[in-house]
């Protein structure tokens, strides 16, 4: 829709996805706020100066996509007349807490051009008014992934979310917890916390929440002190309901099955 300024504006999409095309008469500058969504941005022609809070600065030129973070504000001066912006929520990139930083990469990494290439395709598509349902699902599924795989995040960001999980299941290895419990505790989704494991870990959450209780009960097989100790007692408090799966995982990490670790800590005692 035009405006009194000059510019040109049309939008399109929902609350999770959306496009936004500009276009105006003359150079721009100004500051851009922290907003409630992550921006992927283009330029068909010109070029942008933008700068960041903390003062790192691009210099973007045409077909060129730049992420601008969620929850960081940024200056740009720009003489370009024609741009587009993708909105995406944070919610639709695993963010269930405070929205995360992305780290720009290198102009010339060719990680943009899977991203270069879903652009050009996902902004005409979000534009078409008869859009079925079920395939702005299919848009926003392949917008996550691809945004997801082009831009990473921000080591403090990951630092932090890794560091809240970690402490998470350690205090709560004895209670039932589920995978969804760690993830809220870190404030990812399922998804976000199986790929911050995997990269972090090479294991999955599932995995690591496993082995966390495996050394709990080698612990607890070795020091216990008083008392009727039984492997199956300790086992199940430890939520392994399945003895001969927890027995064959048991041998695989500690090389002796739990009834041998048991002996060798009476033996000590």
């Amino acid at each position: 829709m035009p405006t009194d300024d000059g510019w040109f504006e049309l939008r399109s999409g929902d609350d999770e996805l959306w496009v936004h095309r500009i276009r105006t008469d003359g150079p721009q500058s100004g500051t851009i706020g922290p907003r409630p969504d992550h921006v992927v941005f283009w330029l068909a022609d010109g070029h942008a100066t933008v700068t960041a809070e903390d003062g790192a600065r691009w210099d973007v030129r045409p077909g060129q996509p730049m992420v601008l973070s969620a929850p960081a504000a940024y200056g740009f001066d720009t003489d370009a007349t024609h741009m587009t912006l993708l909105h995406v929520a944070p919610s639709l990139l695993g963010d269930t807490d405070e929205p995360h930083r992305f780290v720009q990469p290198d102009p010339t990494d060719n990680r943009l051009d899977p991203l270069r290439a879903l652009l050009r395709d996902v902004v005409d598509r979000l534009l078409d008014p008869a859009l079925p349902e079920e395939h702005l699902r299919a848009l926003k599924h392949r917008v996550a992934t691809v945004v997801l795989s082009t831009y990473t995040r921000a080591r403090t960001d990951v630092e932090q979310r890794m560091r809240r999980a970690v402490a998470f299941v350690d205090e709560h290895a004895r209670d039932p917890i589920t995978v969804a419990d760690v993830a809220d505790a870190c404030g990812l989704s399922e998804r976000g916390l199986q790929d911050l494991f995997r990269r972090r870990f090479g294991v999955t959450p599932t995995r690591y929440l496993r082995e966390v209780r495996l050394d709990r009960v080698h612990l607890e097989l070795i020091v216990r002190r008083s008392g009727v100790v039984t492997v199956h007692d300790v086992a199940h408090r430890w939520h392994f309901a399945h003895l001969g799966r927890f027995a064959a995982s048991y041998r695989a990490r500690f090389g002796e099955q739990p009834h041998e670790t048991l002996e060798r800590g009476r033996g000590r005692r």
